[in-house]
């Protein structure tokens, strides 16, 4: 009922009616889309580095319980990053077989003293590493490069005929883009706080420098806010709930990596969720013959408790998240603005009262006394981020950077990160890199050929104005059994095209890609992560252990 096509079953159907030539065309076309999936790669590095030299015959065992670290700097972040490579290179010792390396010094120079409170846009994450069997010398200017510098010797180890290997090695990095990020959401499913903490590991390894945490939208409220803890009532449980000590252990987690965490409270769409906890804050619906819709999902603007609560809630959130970016969100109001504004007469009387005549105003109205409470005295100093079509409605948004995620084909999205950086404003691209959307093909070919500073008709001091990029989990088809797994090693793409000079991420295609992305998903697996295929068929030597339940009975 099916012939055995090498990497696929084929239905007899599907042969029906083929003449040999067509049947021959079809099955090269089909194979020459899969990599060679037994050519994988041994101590190379992820994301690709702008100087990599490396000799391979000059390869020497190495026992990381005989590496010594030397140093004069001292910092709660180094000391987690040697801790972190110390466990990788242990456990990658314990893949090897028997190992008789010499004793090795690790040198590790930073050039800047302080020990930074935060990671921050701007930090500095360039590293120079050199490697032979003597002497490993890591170099940066800040703490971060270090970081970056350590993951990167870690994926120099592989296991060979004479145990844990590397090769002489020198390198210089340094990232394409300081924005490098991916958004979880956390509303239509909630995620634990270790998995949270296992997705910012993974992004660190990665050498992304983002967390961008959606963290409340129509279906949950998950946080106890302090001012108005009742708005908690909108999450799934009490049991789906993040605590304040929760979120504090998650930036310190984050601060350790080099990773940023960024929080988005929607508003004045996607909030649903609060009106379950403070039902007059979110306005009221009717369709066009005035029966009310029960879809509450936008804020209302007219009434002074709803900037109260907003207000108070994002001073919170303020002081929780020490980032100087904060994302307000403010995409896809139009859902709602016919049904919850235009047809409400309460919202339409205000409107007249104010002298205003198309709801664009009135949205402009809300943005307005929002940043004037946002921005207040007693308010930290923040950068917002919003989602795009705030900018692209006209929004009068001073210093607002936009978000770009609309656009179905490569040129209307890069269209519409143009229309951003022309109209004054940094931008972000996610466009091209939503993971919830899936398709049978290799899709990470697509990821590599979208550019955030590929646009037409630009300056080249507005094509600096992006910023970088994010790829985007939302999270109404996956929940802690299956986000990881589809994010990586899919991220892993965009993580390289953010980082790495472009000149080495044009394409997927060809050699040099495919064997690193193998070794690199092997890698993570081996790690302990659960990572999804990212180029067909195939094996890891060590594959990911899924932890079940006992299943003796």
């Amino acid at each position: 009922s099916e012939v055995r096509c090498l990497f696929f079953p084929l239905p007899i159907s599907v042969l029906d009616g083929m003449t040999p030539l067509l049947l021959l065309l079809f099955l090269s076309t089909t194979l020459a889309d899969w990599p060679n999936v037994h050519t994988r790669t041994t101590g190379k590095v992820w994301p690709q580095p702008r100087v990599f030299v490396q000799n391979d015959k000059a390869e020497f065992p190495v026992d990381p319980r005989l590496v010594k670290v030397v140093t004069g700097y001292s910092c709660d972040i180094m000391t987690s990053a040697l801790a972190g490579f110390s466990k990788k290179m242990n456990l990658a010792l314990s893949h090897s077989g028997p190992t008789k390396g010499e004793p090795l010094e690790l040198h590790v120079v930073v050039e800047d003293d302080a020990c930074p409170a935060t990671p921050q846009m701007g930090m500095i994450e360039s590293y120079s590493l050199s490697v032979n069997k003597s002497i490993i010398l890591v170099q940066s200017a800040q703490v971060w490069g270090v970081v970056r510098g350590l993951e990167t010797l870690s994926q120099l180890a592989y296991p060979s005929s004479i145990g844990l290997t590397m090769r002489n090695s020198f390198i210089e990095d340094s990232p394409r883009f300081p924005h490098r990020g991916l958004l979880l959401d956390t509303s239509r499913h909630f995620f634990s706080v270790q998995t949270i903490k296992g997705l910012i590991e993974m992004l660190a390894q990665n050498k992304f420098n983002v967390f961008h945490w959606h963290l409340t939208d129509n279906e949950s409220f998950p946080f106890k806010p302090k001012a108005y803890p009742e708005l908690v009532k909108g999450a799934f449980t009490d049991r789906h709930v993040y605590s304040q000590e929760d979120i504090a252990g998650i930036v310190a987690f984050a601060r350790l990596r080099g990773i940023r965490v960024i929080p988005e409270i929607d508003t004045p769409g996607h909030t649903r969720s609060w009106g379950v906890g403070i039902p007059s804050i979110t306005s009221r619906c009717f369709n066009k013959i005035g029966e009310e819709d029960m879809d509450r999902a936008i804020l209302d603007p007219t009434n002074p408790l709803t900037y109260d609560v907003v207000t108070s809630l994002y001073k919170e959130i303020f002081t929780l998240f020490p980032d100087r970016f904060t994302h307000l969100g403010g995409d896809e109001t139009s859902y709602w603005i016919t049904q919850c504004w235009e047809n409400n007469k309460n919202v339409t009387d205000y409107m007249k009262l104010w002298g205003m005549n198309t709801t664009n105003q009135l949205q402009q109205h809300y943005i307005d006394r929002l940043l004037d409470h946002l921005t207040a005295r007693d308010m930290p100093r923040k950068q917002f981020i919003v989602w795009q079509e705030l900018l692209d409605m006209g929004m009068k948004m001073s210093g607002a950077i936009g978000q770009v995620w609309t656009g179905n084909k490569k040129k209307e999205q890069m269209d519409n990160v143009a229309r951003i950086v022309k109209g004054g404003h940094f931008a972000i691209l996610s466009s091209c890199w939503y993971l919830d959307h899936i398709s049978w093909d290799i899709d990470m070919k697509e990821y590599y050929e979208c550019d955030p500073q590929d646009l037409e008709g630009v300056t080249e001091i507005e094509r600096g104005r992006v910023l970088g990029g994010e790829a985007a989990m939302w999270g109404e088809m996956v929940d802690q059994s299956n986000a990881l797994p589809r994010i990586f090693p899919r991220a892993s793409a965009v993580a390289e095209k953010l980082w790495s000079d472009a000149k080495f991420t044009k394409s997927m295609n060809g050699d040099k890609v495919w064997p690193r992305l193998y070794e690199w998903q092997c890698r993570m697996a081996e790690r302990g992560f659960p990572v999804q295929p990212g180029n067909g068929p195939g094996y890891c030597p060590f594959e990911y252990q899924p932890a079940l339940p006992d299943l003796n009975y």
